[in-house]
């Protein structure tokens, strides 16, 4: 038997009880008034029912006391299941975690990316790495151009915009953010007027942004900024540090 069910069978026994001795009670107090005429009948019904009133009593309060006792095993065992329910998200999200670990290859990244000592060619195969482990809607690659203190786009994928992408230099925008911090950024909502993708669907526009700092000898060198769908943070936040210096220690042989 369930404590549930004992506290239910507690509180129907008390009542029954209270029912049959309130039942006993109005039989006896009618025989007593039939067979007593006097003052003596009437003092002895009023000393029953004295005695009836904390028996009467105490059938309640254990009633009570039983209502109680079951309220308070409910509301723990609504806790227990609060915190078993908590204890299963905390399994689940590093489980989710464990996924993610595997969902990106920095290993395979880094063997995509060629040996090159040409700017353009190396965002090319950055990009392309990347979209083989992550469908990028648009993607491009920065790098910085000494002359001009900025960071300029060296190579794309699948843009199809009439308008060049923009150069921009440290601390300016969201791009200038993340070299500045030299940390990576993801974003679920894009900024307004970003580039449309053209398929067969019509106009699309990405819903997830991510930036990513390409970092060498503590500098910020280039910039990868990719746009896509689905939400791919997850999969890259917890490994923007290694990839940025994947990124860094490929880039190192390029002439600037």
């Amino acid at each position: 038997m369930n404590e549930i069910t004992k506290y239910k069978k507690k509180i129907l026994v008390n009542f029954v009880l209270l029912l049959a001795l309130s039942f006993i009670s109005v039989i006896v107090t009618i025989g007593a008034a039939q067979g007593f005429k006097n003052q003596t009948g009437s003092i002895l019904l009023l000393v029953l029912f004295l005695i009836q009133i904390p028996i009467i009593l105490n059938l309640g309060l254990n009633g009570l006391k039983a209502v109680n006792s079951y309220l308070e095993f409910e509301s723990k065992r609504i806790a227990a299941k609060n915190d078993d329910i908590e204890e299963l998200e905390r399994e689940v999200e590093e489980k989710a975690k464990e996924a993610d670990d595997l969902s990106f290859n920095l290993t395979r990244l880094g063997e995509d990316i060629e040996a090159t000592n040409d700017w353009e060619a190396y965002g090319q195969s950055v990009l392309l790495g990347f979209s083989k482990q992550i469908e990028i809607v648009v993607g491009m690659v920065y790098q910085f151009n000494h002359q001009k203190q900025k960071y300029s786009p060296v190579a794309t994928y699948a843009y199809y915009s009439d308008l060049p992408p923009h150069e921009f230099a440290s601390g300016d925008g969201l791009s200038g953010q993340v070299v500045k911090d030299q940390k990576a950024m993801f974003l679920s909502e894009l900024p307004d007027g970003y580039v449309k993708v053209m398929s067969g669907l019509g106009a699309q526009k990405p819903r997830y942004l991510s930036l990513l700092p390409i970092t060498y000898q503590n500098q910020v060198i280039g910039l990868v900024e990719m746009a896509t769908f689905v939400p791919v943070e997850r999969g890259l936040a917890h490994k923007s540090n290694e990839i940025a210096e994947l990124l860094g220690k490929k880039a190192a042989n390029i002439i600037v």
